[in-house]
């Protein structure tokens, strides 16, 4: 934890921020439950969904929802890469 990160975003562009968790359970209003992801401080808001984190040049996450917006500042939980490839049965090598 505490690693600096960005996103990236269709709504928001690039922001900053740092890893606050891992392994982070998520309730969605939708009804659904996601576990295993990457918590963070970097905003995000609607229509940033899907992109990237990362590091440098290392893909890290997939946006995957949070509460706040960009003025104040919020909440942003990534789906880690290798788990959403394995969802799909791709391999990184």
């Amino acid at each position: 934890m505490g690693e600096s990160v960005k996103r990236s975003g269709s709504t928001t562009g690039t922001r900053g921020g740092t890893v606050t968790g891992l392994n982070a359970t998520v309730r969605y209003s939708g009804g659904g439950t996601v576990k295993g992801l990457i918590q963070t401080n970097v905003c995000a808001e609607p229509g940033d969904s899907g992109g990237a984190m990362y590091d440098g040049t290392k893909a890290l996450g997939l946006t995957s929802g949070g509460s706040g917006n960009c003025s104040t500042g919020g909440t942003t939980f990534f789906q880690p890469v290798p788990e959403a490839l394995a969802k799909y049965n791709v391999s990184l090598f």
